[in-house]
């Protein structure tokens, strides 16, 4: 058992001379009735060990830089490649419900201003609805049938690819029952 002891603390100063010499951070190591304990706080009867700095890996280029690689963008010399800060469902609001209305108006705004071959997809309940044209971003849904409705807005470019995405809105139509009396004036 002494000598596992004495392999350990063995190991132990070696890679602590090792990563002293590698010039990382500060590290206080002390050995007690426990075992060996680290820390980067002085403790009573510690030696100071330097550790070796922290070991990284980076992954190169991401998927979508390799695949932009030889876009006509670059051919051009433009080195930044244009983002959406947001795009959003602004009407109606989250939740909000509309009672005893035969049509609702969806409205997207998108940040910054829509580049012109871009437009706006709009999906209520799974079911996509394209534009008339590009500068579209209002959508009136006629009729409009009562119930609990999910919107949500992508915008795509010329090529079809979505190049911003909003996140969902769950609004609410309530409608008169077919049974509501007629009051006509008298």
């Amino acid at each position: 058992m002494l000598w596992v002891v004495r392999t350990r603390m063995a190991v132990l100063s070696l890679l602590a001379a090792v990563a002293a010499t590698a010039g990382g951070p500060v590290t206080y190591r002390w050995v007690d009735a426990d075992g060996v304990h680290y820390s980067d706080q002085p403790h009573p009867g510690a030696e100071q060990i330097t550790l070796a700095q922290p070991q990284t890996y980076s992954s190169g280029d991401s998927p979508v830089s390799a695949s932009t690689a030889h876009s006509p963008r670059q051919a051009r010399g433009d080195t930044e490649e244009f983002r959406y800060s947001s795009c959003a469902v602004v009407q109606p609001a989250q939740d909000q419900v509309l009672i005893d209305v035969s049509s609702a108006t969806i409205a997207v705004q998108v940040e910054p201003a829509k580049r012109s071959g871009d437009h706006v997809v709009l999906t209520m309940d799974g079911q996509a609805i394209e534009p008339q044209d590009n500068s579209q971003t209002e959508f009136v849904i006629a009729p409009i049938y009562r119930g609990t409705h999910i919107v949500a807005a992508s915008v795509r470019d010329a090529a079809g690819n979505t190049v911003c995405q909003s996140a969902a809105l769950t609004f609410h139509v309530r409608q008169p029952t077919v049974k509501k009396p007629v009051v006509t004036p008298h």
